[in-house]
């Protein structure tokens, strides 16, 4: 949680933002981060011209906890086919 508040809180433009959540897509496995990147990409291209800061920063925030989930869920799958192997 306390990364989470840190990482919003470094983000201060939709550009950092992007920056981020692509370099985010590099920690998963190969065969999701075309999918992840493509839509990093469509959901910044369709809140481009988003005129409210306060939506802004509300898409913003919820950007970087879906990726942090998202990361998560893909290290406790790489774990959980580790143990099995």
């Amino acid at each position: 949680m306390a990364s989470t508040m840190l990482r919003e809180a470094a983000l201060k433009s939709p550009k950092q933002l992007y920056k981020f959540l692509l370099r985010e897509c590099g920690k998963l496995p190969k065969e999701a981060q075309g999918f992840y990147r493509h839509s990093v990409k469509q959901s910044f291209k369709q809140h481009l011209i988003e005129p409210d800061e306060e939506r802004i920063q509300q898409i913003m925030k919820k950007a970087v906890q879906d990726a942090e989930w998202i990361v998560k869920k893909y290290s406790k799958q790489e774990e959980t086919s580790k143990q099995t192997d």
